[in-house]
């Protein structure tokens, strides 16, 4: 199984907040590789993959950010009509609850990436595997 660690950061729901992350990534040489921004009216989650987890997550706890570590699955399937659509099918018929997932750029214009947040990494990793569905590692995402 190569689950990859995603970094979320619990932010204020106002101003400037993504932009102070952002900054202490910066200067801390960290380079994101996916990103995704969910809001509530008082606070936003940002979730994000990273080049170098163990240091953002240093750089970001450093700031007195609220940082949690979460395993997830990154997959790369071809750019093409129905490609999710399959994925889907793969973890629905082993019951796999999909909490979330996102996009983000690959290596190659001919294929997309996913991030995807399940009730079972296991299985669902077991399952995409029998499927054919590749699954990218950290060194894969951080290499992209």
């Amino acid at each position: 199984m190569s689950n990859v660690r995603q970094i979320s950061v619990f932010l204020d729901n106002r101003p400037n907040q993504l932009k102070g992350v952002m900054a202490i990534l910066k200067n801390g040489g960290i380079n994101i590789r996916a990103l995704s921004v969910a809001d509530t009216k008082d606070f936003g989650i940002l979730r994000m993959i990273v080049n170098d987890t163990e240091k953002a997550v240093d750089v970001l706890k450093d700031a007195s950010y609220a940082v949690a570590v979460t395993e997830i699955l990154a997959i790369s399937i071809p750019d093409a009509p129905g490609q999710l659509s399959r994925v889907l099918d793969i973890l629905g018929s082993e019951n796999v609850n999909i909490e979330y997932l996102y996009a983000f750029t690959g290596a190659s214009d001919k294929a997309v990436s996913f991030v995807i947040r399940v009730d079972d990494n296991e299985n669902a990793a077991n399952a995409l595997t029998r499927g054919g569905i590749i699954q990218l590692t950290e060194n894969d995402i951080a290499e992209m």
